[in-house]
C-alpha cells in the first residue's frame, strides 16, 4: 500500500500599508497583529495575547483610509490593499484623552512596583503619552471588597473595567467564578450572588491578578 500524505496548504499573503510602509500579512490577522509584527507599538489595556480579542478600551485605534472613524486595530481584520495610520495627531489626541478619562477613574495611579509587573501597565501608559491626571474630576466607581481569603486582595477601588480578570478565569481556567454586576459608576467584578471568592468557583490559581493592568 502506498500511503499518501497531504501538504499543507500554504497560507495565502497579500500586502498593506502600514504607516507608509508596505508589509505582508496572512489571512486572519487583525492590524494589531500586523503592528505587533512590525515592532509598531499600538498601546491597550484590555488585550492579553492569551484571550480573544475585545475591542473595550479602544486604545488601539488607528486610522484606515477610506474609513469614516478611527477602528479598534485588536479587532479589525487586515484586507489587501488597507492604509493604515498609527500615530496621527488625532489618534495620539483621541488616546490621550481616553487615558484621561481612565485615570480619573483610579484615585492611585501610583502604585507600588511590588504589586506586580502587570499592575504597572496603566502607568506606564500614562507616562508614554505624558498624561497628567485631573483634567477630568467626578464620581468613581467601585468599591473595596472586605474578602477573608488569604491569597487574593480584590481593591475595586482601582478597578478600571478592562474585563481581563473576567476574561482569562472563563477563556484560560474555565472557571466562569468571576463576572460583572450592575453598569455605570456601580460596575464592579463580583462572584456568583456577590459571594466570597472561597464560596465561588474561584482555584485561587491568581490567573486574575496576573492579568491586572492595575
Amino acid at each position: 500500500p502506498v500511503l499518501m500524505i497531504a501538504k499543507a496548504k500554504p497560507t495565502a499573503t497579500a500586502t498593506m500599508t502600514l504607516n507608509s510602509v508596505g508589509v505582508t500579512f496572512t489571512d486572519g490577522e487583525t492590524i494589531y497583529d500586523v503592528a505587533l509584527r512590525a515592532n509598531i507599538n499600538v498601546p491597550t489595556l484590555c488585550y492579553d495575547p492569551r484571550l480573544e480579542a475585545f475591542g473595550a478600551c479602544r486604545l488601539c485605534v488607528v486610522e484606515v483610509e477610506g474609513a469614516h472613524n478611527p477602528v479598534a486595530s485588536c479587532t479589525t481584520a487586515t484586507t489587501p490593499g488597507m492604509v493604515v495610520h498609527t500615530r496621527t495627531e488625532a489618534i495620539m489626541k483621541h488616546r490621550r484623552t481616553l487615558l484621561e478619562l481612565v485615570a480619573s477613574e483610579n484615585p492611585d495611579t501610583a502604585v507600588d512596583p511590588l504589586r506586580g509587573f502587570a499592575s504597572q501597565e496603566l502607568n506606564q501608559l500614562l507616562e508614554q503619552h505624558d498624561v497628567q491626571p485631573g483634567r477630568f474630576q467626578g464620581q468613581h466607581s467601585g468599591s473595596s471588597n472586605d474578602d477573608d481569603n488569604p491569597f487574593i486582595l480584590r481593591d475595586y477601588d482601582l478597578c478600571i473595567s478592562c474585563f481581563r480578570c473576567v476574561r482569562v478565569c472563563a477563556e484560560q481556567e474555565g472557571d466562569h467564578a468571576i463576572s460583572m454586576m450592575n453598569r455605570g459608576f456601580e460596575k464592579q467584578i463580583t462572584t456568583e450572588f456577590n459571594g466570597r471568592l472561597k464560596e465561588s468557583a474561584c482555584t485561587f490559581c491568581g490567573q486574575c491578578v496576573q492579568t491586572c493592568p492595575t
